[in-house]
């Protein structure tokens, strides 16, 4: 499965201890209390504080096109 995953203390909502989210795309079951395994291709960008958490929304759609992009071409050899 292929996602794309975000580590870092969330500064647009003022977070302060690191956490790893991690988006599965097109995964539609729960994966919450689950142990699963992150491998890291590669970074998209530096964490960034926004001045919403719609902007923020907006660049995470980005962000999830351009890991997608991404991982076609590594999948694909």
């Amino acid at each position: 499965m292929n996602g794309v995953a975000s580590l870092g203390t969330r500064p647009t909502v003022n977070g302060v201890e690191p956490l790893l989210e991690v988006h599965v795309f097109d995964y539609r079951g729960d994966l919450y209390g689950r142990a699963i395994e992150v491998e890291f291709i590669a970074k998209l960008r530096d964490e960034l504080r926004f001045d919403s958490v719609e902007l923020m929304q907006v660049q995470m759609k980005v962000d999830a096109a351009q890991a997608r992009d991404l991982l076609s071409k590594v999948d694909s050899g």
